[in-house]
């Protein structure tokens, strides 16, 4: 290997070198937009701006190589500075001066070097723009002219940097002669304004204080010119290090200083303080700030104490038994999630986070985005709906959703989602459903033969029994009857929990079986006066249903609004098809004229067993399933049931159905 030699006018070219002030400076998109230009016309996958200093070469622009600088005895450019014609090896292995250097046998492996010598404006050369690549390769004409080219760009470009440096120099040099017309103005200004200096030794001085300076800390402007240390000694000691390594930090990469950091005051009491300056390098190589500092202790101890409330708020949050999640409104994206949503799903936290809310919600058979995007709109809450959420393993599980609509202190829309896992509630479910069944099953048959006896005592087969045995007779026929109607519903529930019910789905005309439910019904209200109707303009339509699972559930709900109106009330059936993008549905409606569903009740009402009044003294028989197995009977024939209820204006129980062609 052979270490590039020096030119004659090293010296000379150093110092050029050095009045650029560009040494060691953060990354410019100006230079980083010529080197990603090199890399893609001569399809390279490093370039550089490399600038030779004594004993390094410093990149001042870096595509594809993740270091700064390398020794000035390993570079290609140090070789390429030596002639004002590019330097192209084609293959550094057949160069006796790079065939053994490190870059070419290491990392990053040079084969391939096109370097073009960049020049000062008193033409000392400075350093390359330079390709690199890791396989050998050559260079046609138009390729090395478009590299010259970009070259002649980038010293254009350090050029003006040079000038932009000049003329800043100068303005500072204006502003320091202007600071005794302003300081009039300056100690006007409700925090203090102020200029530091640290000089390369370590000393530092505040040239320039404002009156706020004086203020805020006690100490004039004088003092602190003479003295910085009397300031820095009044910052509390669990700050100091900060303030002092922030200072460090903003002159090394002569970035903006920003802190905040408290004081003692003479009175014994603490100050919060903010401070805020952007550094400036010196020729003697000072860095000087400008910038001001603020007494913020009334607004930075109420922000203390919002951010006291928030990380309650926050522990309460991540403490909570139900899953939460916050989501943007418009976009869907996930922004937070909570302990136990974690646990329920089997996420990690940065896992859940990237994942769309449709890919943790079962496909349902009718979309409710139009139902919740509207319940949003009108209240700006939806809920509570069951839906079936996919965990890690693509497992579902059921849980209830309820969700808020907020805005943030910028005005976008978010969601807060809650979600209760109800795996056991439905694990219990289940074992009293296969409980209840098993009763079911075990009284059926000796009902059977028990009502069949009564039939046959009432009936005379044991000899003609006196008015009053007959009486008894009658009270223990009809309750029979009722048990069993019981025991059905018991088995029919059952039978469709378990998905054993039989269901024969086919085509049906509507309106028919709106007419036979009504007129199944009319004997039941009419004891109490009740007048059961359809209203006109019933339509027309065909859905696919099993006919007589349809009859049942309307029958449910007929029979419920009969029981539920006053004497010589009035039950309504109804129906209204909708028209949607794809899908048509028909919706069937019962409305009864009594006092509505209890507020307390409204969420159990499709439950089993569930009664409005569970009193022994209850006004309004019944087993409570008939709602339960209405609901079932539709969801298993693809539909939906629903309610909607106004105290004292009674209640409207609706069945959502699609309609099918009438081909």
């Amino acid at each position: 290997m052979r270490a590039p030699a020096f030119p004659a006018d090293e010296s000379a070219r150093q110092a050029a070198l050095d009045q650029l002030r560009i040494l060691d400076t953060p990354s410019e998109a100006r230079f980083d937009r010529l080197t990603r230009m090199a890399a893609r016309l001569i399809d390279a996958p490093i370039a550089l701006i490399s600038l030779i200093d004594r004993d390094r070469q410093w990149f001042k622009s870096c595509v594809g190589l993740d270091i700064r600088e390398t020794p000035r005895s390993l570079s290609f450019c140090g070789h390429a500075i030596l002639d004002k014609q590019p330097l192209v090896i084609e293959d550094a292995y057949e160069d006796e001066r790079f065939c053994d250097n490190p870059v070419v046998t290491g990392a990053p492996n040079v084969r391939f070097y096109a370097g073009i010598p960049i020049h000062s404006a008193d033409g000392y050369p400075l350093g390359t723009l330079c390709v690199i690549d890791r396989k050998p390769r050559k260079l046609s004409e138009d390729d090395l002219q478009c590299l010259r080219d970009i070259a002649d760009c980038a010293e254009e470009q350090i050029s003006a940097r040079a000038l932009a440096i000049h003329y800043r120099d100068r303005e500072l040099e204006q502003q320091n002669e202007s600071l005794a017309m302003l300081k009039q103005l300056v100690d006007l200004v409700p925090g203090g304004l102020y200029q530091f200096r640290l000089y390369p030794d370590g000393r530092m001085t505040f040239p320039f204080s404002s009156k706020g300076i004086e203020r805020s800390f006690g100490i004039t402007p004088m003092q602190a010119k003479s003295d910085a240390e009397s300031l820095f000694a009044m910052i509390v000691p669990e700050d100091s290090q900060r303030v002092m390594t922030a200072i460090q930090e903003s002159a090394q990469q002569l970035n903006t200083w920003s802190i905040q950091f408290r004081i003692h005051k003479d009175d014994g009491t603490e100050h919060w303080i903010e401070g805020h300056s952007s550094p400036q390098k010196l020729p003697d190589g000072s860095i000087i700030w400008h910038g001001y500092l603020e007494d913020i202790d009334d607004r930075k101890r109420a922000m203390l104490r919002l951010e006291e409330s928030e990380q309650q708020l926050r522990r309460l949050f991540e403490l909570a038994p139900s899953g939460i999640i916050l989501a943007d409104y418009r976009t869907g994206e996930i922004i937070d999630v909570n302990a136990s949503m974690l646990k329920s799903t089997g996420y990690h936290k940065d896992e859940f986070l990237c994942l769309n809310y449709r890919q943790l919600l079962a496909p349902r058979k009718r979309s409710l985005r139009a139902e919740i995007l509207e319940q949003l709109k009108n209240t700006g809450y939806f809920g509570p709906i069951e839906q079936e959420i996919i965990d890690c393993k693509g497992q579902s599980y059921p849980a209830i959703i309820h969700s808020m609509l907020i805005r943030d202190s910028v005005g976008r829309k978010l969601l807060w989602v809650l979600l209760d896992d109800i795996s056991e509630r439905k694990k219990v479910e289940r074992m009293k459903n296969q409980f209840v069944s098993t009763v079911s099953h075990e009284l059926r048959t000796p009902l059977t033969s028990i009502t069949g006896a009564i039939g046959l005592l009432a009936g005379g087969a044991a000899g003609e029994l006196s008015p009053k045995a007959q009486g008894m007779m009658a009270i223990a026929e009809r309750n029979a009857r009722h048990l069993a109607s019981l025991i059905n519903d018991l088995l029919d529930i059952e039978k469709l929990v378990a998905g054993k019910l039989p269901i024969t789905m086919e085509k049906q005309r509507l309106l028919p079986l709106l007419e036979h439910a009504v007129d199944a019904n009319q004997a039941y209200g009419a004891q109490r006066g009740i007048t059961v109707q359809s209203l006109p303009d019933l339509p027309n339509v065909y859905v696919l249903v099993d006919g007589k699972r349809l009859l049942q559930a309307l029958n449910n709900l007929i029979s419920n609004g009969i029981k539920f109106s006053p004497d010589k009330g009035l039950v309504n059936i109804s129906a209204r098809s909708q028209e949607a993008d794809e899908n048509s549905t028909v919706t069937i409606t019962v409305q009864d004229s009594g006092e509505g569903v209890p507020e307390a009740f409204r969420d159990r009402i499709f439950q089993r067993f569930a009664q409005a009044d569970s009193s022994d003294t209850r006004s309004q028989g019944g087993t409570g399933l008939g709602l339960a197995i209405t609901r079932e009977l539709v969801t298993v024939m693809g539909g939906e049931v629903g309610f909607e209820s106004l105290p004292g204006q009674g209640a409207s129980f609706w069945i959502l159905l699609p309609v099918v062609g009438d081909e």
